[in-house]
């Protein structure tokens, strides 16, 4: 029996985490698992002011 692999995937907001996350999926038919933002109150204030917000935004995932 194989040993399950994993591929962690960090980096800031907006640097396109999510896309590699779907191509490699995709390539590797893998299961794709990906943390829930929707809980992120920062969000949708990061999305209308990448400036202001992206400190507060980032440090809610950590």
């Amino acid at each position: 029996m194989q040993e399950p692999r994993f591929i962690a995937i960090e980096g800031s907001i907006g640097a396109g985490k999510t896309t590699l996350a779907h191509r490699l999926a995709k390539q590797y038919d893998a299961r794709l698992v990906l943390e829930v933002d929707e809980d992120n109150p920062f969000m949708d204030k990061f999305y209308e002011d990448r400036s202001t917000y992206a400190f507060q935004t980032q440090v809610f995932f950590c």
